[in-house]
């Protein structure tokens, strides 16, 4: 598990506009797409674009975000056998990188989005010994999920924020936020009116309404739901130590 990640909803477009973003904050930043390489690993913080890359998985994307300050630590494990036979894998707890893991809904269910993990590995265990990163690594990756944690739009999970034209299309109703099934509002529920609650499938509003009647209450959190907090994830006031 990631010792630190940031939970956010986002549209395709936001994708880039999230990378930019980072960028934009201190100079430096290379990105690079997929889990799978052939090439030297030294190349991510050059030039990815020498490299060929795959993704893993068939429903996911993964972009490594390296600083070329801040980076120093690399590697890739060569695969043997499988599919992957002759790629190398990057270590995402060894190396110095962010990674932004980016759901692909399958369709079946509409316009959804699932939200996308940005996290860093700060730390690593090997035996009984937990070993730390350098430091300047270390500093950068919180320093920059905490920067974003108060940059982008809260939704009503504490613990889940938005991009822009996320936040935008769910409000307009063509988009709609789901976590495990369960539909997640594009602002904080105290401040989401009663009319920008994205519709629910009738499946869920038929289990909703029976929830609500067998209760005797007529307010539901539909939109608001009590998740708990997973570990690792920042949240405002979170502590800077780690588990």
């Amino acid at each position: 598990m990631a010792a630190r990640q940031l939970w956010v909803f986002l549209a395709p477009q936001d994708v880039p506009a999230l990378v930019a973003r980072i960028a934009a904050r201190e100079p430096g930043l290379i990105a690079s797409e997929g889990r799978y390489l052939r090439g030297d690993v030294r190349a991510l913080l050059g030039d990815p674009a020498k490299l060929e890359r795959r993704e893993a998985l068939p429903n996911e994307r993964r972009l490594y975000l390296f600083h070329q300050k801040h980076s120093q630590d690399l590697l890739a494990h060569e695969q043997p056998h499988g599919p992957f036979a002759g790629w190398s894998q990057i270590d995402e707890e060894r190396s110095d990188c962010l990674v932004l893991r980016v759901p692909i809904p399958d369709g079946q269910r509409g316009p959804i989005a699932e939200p996308s993990r940005l996290y860093a590995h700060t730390s690593f265990w090997r035996g009984g010994d937990k070993i730390r990163k350098r430091p300047p690594f270390a500093l950068w990756a919180n320093q920059t999920l905490r920067w974003l944690l108060g940059e982008l739009p809260p939704s009503s999970v504490k613990f889940m924020r938005l991009g822009a034209n996320a936040q935008q299309q769910a409000l307009a109703g063509t988009l709609r936020l789901t976590y495990l099934l369960r539909t997640i509002a594009p602002q904080p529920a105290a401040s989401l009116p009663a009319a920008s609650a994205p519709s629910l499938p009738a499946r869920e509003t038929s289990s909703a309404s029976s929830s609500s009647n067998s209760s005797g209450s007529s307010s539901a959190p539909l939109f608001a739901p009590e998740i708990s907090l997973p570990a690792g994830v920042l949240v405002e006031g979170s502590s800077d130590d780690e588990e």
